[in-house]
């Protein structure tokens, strides 16, 4: 019985297609006006995006279908890079000048999507 969790476990990770230098980000989602509520608007929490970075290329778990604004945002709160996803796309290039700690904001609706990443 261990033998055969083991190997199901096993296999599990194998298949995930995750290697050595790729990492998970995961953006959380912040509302944008924390105003009321609108009536018939949902109070349930927005699932985070997840997404594989693999140097400056950040492949996200899902298509977007509008044009998404993208921010970098430095430790100082300074915005020192802007680009935006397009339409049926699901990876964002970051420039290879940048290194260190940032945060990566997307805009999608009323919702900011945010999380640090190391680049």
């Amino acid at each position: 019985m261990k033998k055969k969790l083991f190997i199901l476990l096993l296999s599990g990770f194998l298949s995930q297609n995750i290697y050595a230098d790729d990492f998970e980000v995961y953006l959380t989602a912040t509302k944008i006006d924390h105003g009321n509520t609108l009536p018939g608007e949902t109070k349930t929490p927005i699932r985070p995006l997840r997404g594989i970075l693999s140097n400056h290329e950040l492949t996200f778990n899902l298509i977007f279908d509008d044009l998404i604004p993208v921010e970098l945002i430095d430790e100082e709160d300074n915005i020192v890079y802007t680009t935006w996803l397009m339409p049926g796309e699901t990876t964002l290039t970051l420039p290879s000048s940048f290194t260190g700690l940032f945060t990566l904001r997307l805009t999608i609706g009323a919702f900011y999507f945010l999380g640090d990443i190391v680049l």
